[in-house]
């Protein structure tokens, strides 16, 4: 009795796999896309969250500066300069909470988002109020900001939304992620964007 595979054995299980692996692939690679938009979310989310706990607990502003072209995040401490002590020679008092990054004061990043993904926008995109979304990152200033005050909240209530570069080109809808910052306590909430 001869042990093995005769080649027409081979060749069935060959093309069992082949289709197994056609039909599946595409599903799998959709939930990783979905998976790595949400971690990109989670990113720009703990930046944040990180902001807002520091200027409560140092009681200064601080400013999250988004640079849409390279997707990254800085974090500028808005204490004046000197760690925000008017005793330390490096302060300066008119340029604290100025939002503007001034000599000895400490910037933070740039904090990047994770491979392959940037802050985009699907046409039709729907915000939280049921309006268009015009913009991948929706706070004013630029580059966009938005400005942590020593209360917890911030200078407006706005929307970034992250997704995979391959889908921001083709403008593909199912993995891009939505972040509200709501104005009023600086909370971050993460959400999955509508369509019109």
């Amino acid at each position: 009795m001869k042990k093995g595979f005769t080649l027409v054995e081979m060749v069935v299980a060959i093309s069992i796999l082949g289709l197994i692996l056609a039909v599946g692939t595409p599903p799998v690679v959709r939930f990783l896309r979905h998976f790595q938009a949400r971690d990109a979310a989670q990113v720009v989310s703990g930046v944040l969250r990180q902001a807002r706990g520091r200027a409560i607990h140092e009681r200064n502003n601080y400013v999250a500066f988004f640079n849409v072209g390279t997707s990254t995040i800085t974090v500028l401490d808005d204490d004046g300069g000197g760690s925000g002590n008017p005793a330390n020679g490096g302060f300066v008092a008119t340029n604290r909470g100025n939002g503007r990054a001034d000599n000895d004061e400490r910037i933070y990043g740039p904090y990047r988002l994770p491979r392959g993904q940037v802050f985009g926008l699907i046409g039709g995109t729907v915000g939280p109020d049921g309006t268009y979304i015009q913009s991948a990152v929706t706070f004013s200033g630029t580059p966009p900001r938005v400005v942590f005050y020593p209360n917890g909240s911030t200078n407006e209530e706005g929307v970034v939304v992250v997704m995979p570069e391959d889908e921001f080109r083709t403008q593909h809808r199912g993995a891009d992620q939505m972040l509200i910052v709501r104005r009023s306590t600086g909370s971050v909430i993460q959400a999955r964007p509508s369509y019109n």
